[in-house]
């Protein structure tokens, strides 16, 4: 553990010496990332950092292994593919390559890592031959290390973003390594860490220096290989490939949003844009520096997740590791719904994208996947549940038994009852009632289908009625979560707010706020309300309280600093009274504005 602390410090210290000289070093060579509609950077920027960080990191393992003498232990191997895929980020750094061709490029690498021997063993335990689990095997990790490799390099959108999740990735792979005694691996995370943090202090928010391809590239490809070179101390499948994907869920996630919505705007995924989650995220409301931390945090989560797989009950993270990847899916589904992207001219549809939206609009798909995760979580939480929040031989043979018709069930009655028909955003009271009722009706398709398998003697009644609960509060949750951030969207993105008084509490004034509610971009914040039913004073409606009668509006509008005042098309309010309220507002600065929401005949 010294030994590789010296290495740790190492490559601390020598990525700072390097860094100012590399800084020069672009900019004597050009290679720098100028402001651009695409680009993320105000003012020109170097890019070659991950020259710095390749150099101290070889540097720090060089050192730590020369004290050690232990150069057998060394992954001179792993070392060297990783040193191909950064000379060719750096290449590209140099001389900008087609997207196709760094594609042929990273394969090589990975082909060359595989060659190795770095492949998973997701497969081996399903097939009793090893010679044919390696198929599969070689297929996964092609796509584990092109995948990851280029999803780093997407993340690197953002000041101190790919940097950040990619220490912190480092951090719980040198953990892993640590607890499982890899002298030979830890040893690599621990200089890696060094490298990557001193980065951090050139490129943290405002950045001075970016580490291009060079170091995304080579930083997405090593810490590929590493995530699945270590021996997962849990003797689960689960474990093998669930942990490095939990250490690698926001890149991951990340890339998915990106790939799937320029699909669906007819661009290509390998172009540059303002489109990540980080964008959005800011979009959303957020600051720089808070969507960088909202992201560290989601890495974080993430990771602790992935020991817990290891190191708590199993069972457990059964439920933790859903209820993540669900909270994550919806999350990334919402973001992909704001629009910060400026609509570019229509252009023919390519079959891709006429798949995607066909996919997407028309049948629902990604809603249905969602509930095949949803469905299965429910399932499990009530069987867990059941059995004293663990599981044991029983209870995962009658899940495993019963799943299917659970899933069969609980489709049948989700169509049947249309819970595909409601939009998201505006869930209310009625698709409420529905999610009841399909609840109700799952339960009844699923009994009767366990109740044909004869299973009485083995299963509780108790399951029914704790799935029916863990599925209606998943279908109220999971719908209501776009209503719910887009409250907090109102708040995030108002402009300079004008505070409104609403006059009359009826069910026009009811429709007012909600009006102003869904349209953020008025600007207008409601603080109050006046009506002239005495029995409605002091009460809220959405929260926003009723101050008074109409007598009130002079007080009202200097003590509350009222900027404007909302007529509703409330029959109560007469002629005389609606002049009396326009005169008030008007002798004191305050605009009025009438609310009017009616059916108009054109003939």
């Amino acid at each position: 553990m010294t030994l590789s602390l010296i290495g740790f410090g190492v490559s601390f210290v020598l990525v700072l010496w390097l860094l100012p000289g590399v800084r020069k070093l672009s900019f004597r060579l050009g290679r720098v990332s100028r402001p651009r509609e695409d680009r993320w950077n105000r003012k020109t920027i170097p890019t070659l950092g991950g020259i710095a960080i390749y150099l101290s990191f070889l540097a720090g393992l060089v050192v730590s292994g020369a004290i050690t003498g232990n150069w057998g232990k060394v992954h001179w191997d792993l070392l060297g593919a990783s040193s191909l895929i950064f000379l060719l980020g750096l290449y590209d750094d140099l001389k900008p390559m087609a997207p196709p061709t760094k594609l042929v490029g990273q394969i090589l690498a990975a082909a060359v890592a595989i060659f190795l021997g770095y492949t998973t063993n997701f497969f081996t335990p399903k097939f009793p031959n090893s010679i044919v689990a390696q198929i599969p095997n070689i297929v996964l990790t092609f796509i584990w290390l092109v995948g990851l490799t280029n999803a780093i390099n997407l993340i690197d959108n953002m000041d101190g973003l790919a940097g950040g999740i990619a220490l912190i990735t480092t951090g719980f792979l040198g953990y892993f390594f640590w607890r499982g005694g890899d002298n030979g691996l830890f040893p690599i995370a621990v200089a890696l860490g060094g490298s990557i943090l001193g980065f951090m202090v050139y490129n943290f928010p405002p950045a001075s220096i970016f580490m291009g391809d060079s170091g995304s590239l080579f930083l997405g490809f090593l810490l590929a290989v590493l995530a699945i070179a270590r021996q997962p101390q849990a003797s689960n499948v689960f474990a093998v490939m669930g942990v490095p994907t939990l250490l690698f869920m926001l890149p991951i996630l990340d890339t998915t949003l990106v790939t799937v919505t320029r699909i669906l705007r007819g661009q290509s995924p390998a172009q540059g844009g303002r489109d990540h989650t980080s964008h959005r995220l800011v979009a959303f409301g957020l600051s720089e520096r808070q969507t960088l931390f909202a992201l560290y945090s989601i890495a974080l989560v993430s990771g602790i997740v992935a020991i817990g797989i290891e190191t708590v009950d199993y069972w457990l993270s059964l439920v933790l590791v859903p209820l993540l990847v669900l909270s994550l899916a919806l999350l990334v589904a919402y973001l992909g719904r704001l629009k910060i992207v400026t609509a570019s001219p229509a252009s023919p549809a390519g079959a891709i994208t006429r798949f995607m939206i066909e996919l997407t609009y028309k049948r629902r798909t990604f809603e249905i996947i969602l509930d095949f995760l949803l469905i299965g979580f429910a399932y499990y939480l009530s069987f867990w549940t059941n059995f004293g929040m663990s599981m044991n031989a029983l209870g995962l043979g009658l899940f495993l038994y019963t799943l299917p018709i659970a899933f069969v069930g609980t489709y049948l009655s989700f169509f049947f009852f249309g819970v595909y028909r409601g939009v998201w955003r505006y869930v209310g009271v009625d698709d409420l009632l529905r999610y009841a009722k399909s609840t109700l009706g799952s339960i009844v398709l699923v009994g009767l289908g366990v109740s044909l398998l004869d299973t009485r003697d083995t299963f509780s009644p108790v399951i029914f009625v704790l799935f029916a609960i863990y599925l209606f509060l998943g279908l109220a949750a999971s719908r209501s979560s776009f209503k719910i951030l887009d409250q907090i969207y109102g708040h995030q993105s108002r402009p300079k707010e004008e505070r409104v008084l609403i006059i009359g509490a009826g069910d026009a004034g009811e429709m007012a706020i909600r009006w102003i509610i869904m349209n953020p971009h008025f600007g207008y914040r409601p603080v109050g309300f006046l009506d002239d039913n005495p029995f409605n004073t002091g009460r809220e409606i959405h929260g926003v309280g009723i101050l008074g009668g109409f007598d009130q509006l002079e007080a009202v509008l200097g003590q509350k600093q009222i900027d404007g005042v909302v007529l509703t098309t409330d029959e109560r309010l007469s002629d005389d009274l609606t002049e009396k309220i326009v005169d008030t507002c008007r002798a004191q600065g305050r605009w009025v504005r009438t609310l009017r929401l009616e059916f108009e005949l054109l003939e």
